[in-house]
């Protein structure tokens, strides 16, 4: 039988050894894991980014998204099709489950209005 490799988030701390026969007794968290993992950016408005796995927006607005793009991630994008996508009226914060490469609003599209948000290793 085919051995499976998975990525873990543990590792066995150290083994008790009887007849030559080892066997893990603890399990700790990894310590080599890349910082990462789990992990959240404040893009500002119209700055092309990784798609994360979802976006939260944290001030009141009406948002558009952009969702395809032909500029490269850290590049401006004012002039492509956003998607007028969310009106919050009572503050925030709210989590969408939407993947896009860009965001902007009909204000100051400032820092911190919009959190991207990447889960799992990149």
């Amino acid at each position: 039988m085919p051995s499976e490799v998975t990525a873990s988030m543990y590792e066995a701390a150290g083994s008790v050894g009887t007849a030559g026969i080892t066997r893990d007794y603890q399990m700790v968290p990894r310590s080599d894991y890349p910082t990462d993992f789990n992990n959240v950016t404040l893009p500002a408005g119209y700055t092309i980014q990784e798609r994360p796995s979802s976006v939260i927006i944290n001030k009141t607005g009406i948002y558009k998204f952009l969702y395809t793009t032909t500029a490269s991630i850290g590049g401006i994008s004012v002039n492509e099709a956003y998607v007028s996508g969310s009106e919050v009226v009572n503050g925030g914060p709210v989590e969408l489950p939407i993947q896009p490469v860009a965001w902007a609003n009909a204000g100051t599209s400032a820092v911190g209005q919009v959190t991207f948000v990447y889960k799992g290793v990149k």
